[in-house]
């Protein structure tokens, strides 16, 4: 009887050719290969790494520590630890093909200070596939990464990291969504472009701090915004209140996964913030005011997101 082989179609091809990840980020590339009538399961694997000037590499054949889910993250978690046990340490290459589906990873643990990036011209490499029923190779693939940037949103230049200026050289700041906050100076309604926001680094623990600075960059006492709801603010624990801050134990990176739940915005990409207050206004009709934020923290710490009200200060007592 003649051998019982499989098929490995001519029309299988790599719909996405050219990768361009952030660094510092797990980033999947789903349903990039369409086998066509090809048998399967096929086997993939990376073959003929090089720099963009065809020098040979192996800076994605050696194995290295990464952070994976061994099981489902739900947001309904109720301690950090319980987070904790649903994620362990795989043995995994930077930049890897999936071995049945030809599905590329680029995982957290790829930095800047292990891979190339932008403006560097970064990787080109080929791609073999085969079944029982033949073997082709897919050449020159490119992976061409951005450099790290820790947060979103952010101002910082994708290719050299600094800080981008407006066209007339002023500094550009992130700045949240302000609704209905009126200057305690002015009696106006502030807008977004009053109000900046900062993430800052302060250690290498895992919290997040949230603080709130006046026009005269004095700590304004998070008590004041009284109709935050602390306890479900972000999907964090042991929340530590004081006059200058609000402290949580957080698991990195913010949010976990792309999943919807009561801490993300509509398609779960972001963590969502709502810091909100009321007091009476004009006439005794009482007024509710906002402060929202959208974000992403992709790398562990002790982070600070800073509010500065730095052009005037939000009115809090009542008319």
């Amino acid at each position: 009887m003649p051998e019982d082989l499989d098929y490995l179609s001519d029309k299988a091809i790599y719909t996405s050719t050219t990768f361009n990840p952030v660094l510092g980020r797990t980033t999947f590339y789903a349903n990039i290969f369409n086998p066509g009538q090809s048998s399967l399961p096929l086997n993939f694997s990376v073959t003929n790494v090089r720099t963009s000037t065809g020098k040979l590499t192996d800076v994605f054949k050696d194995s290295v520590d990464v952070l994976a889910w061994k099981r489902g993250y739900t947001g309904s978690e109720k301690t950090l630890d319980e987070i904790q046990q649903k994620r362990g340490l795989e043995k995994h290459r930077l930049w890897e093909v999936r071995p049945h589906s030809g599905e590329f990873v680029l995982w957290a643990a790829a930095t800047d200070q292990l891979l190339a990036h932008l403006p560097d011209s970064g990787y080109i490499f080929d791609v073999e596939v085969n079944n029982s029923g033949g073997h082709r190779t897919y050449k020159d693939l490119r992976l061409i990464p951005y450099r790290q940037r820790a947060y979103e949103p952010n101002q910082l230049d994708p290719v050299t990291g600094e800080v981008k200026k407006d066209g007339n050289g002023n500094l550009l700041y992130v700045n949240p969504t302000v609704t209905n906050i009126t200057g305690d100076v002015s009696g106006k309604s502030l807008s977004s472009s009053q109000v900046r926001v900062y993430f800052t680094k302060k250690g290498a623990g895992s919290s997040l701090t949230f603080r709130f600075f006046d026009k005269d960059s004095l700590a304004i006492d998070p008590a004041k915004f009284n109709r935050t709801v602390w306890d479900s603010l972000v999907h964090g624990f042991n929340p530590r209140k004081t006059a200058t801050g609000v402290t949580y134990d957080v698991a990195y990176p913010i949010p976990l996964v792309k999943l919807k739940t009561s801490f993300t915005n509509n398609d779960g990409s972001q963590a969502a913030v709502a810091f909100t207050y009321d007091r009476l206004g004009i006439a005794g009709i009482r007024s509710v005011s906002s402060l929202l934020l959208n974000f992403n923290i992709y790398e562990k710490g002790d982070w600070e997101i800073a509010f500065h009200f730095y052009n005037d200060t939000p009115r809090f007592r009542d008319e």
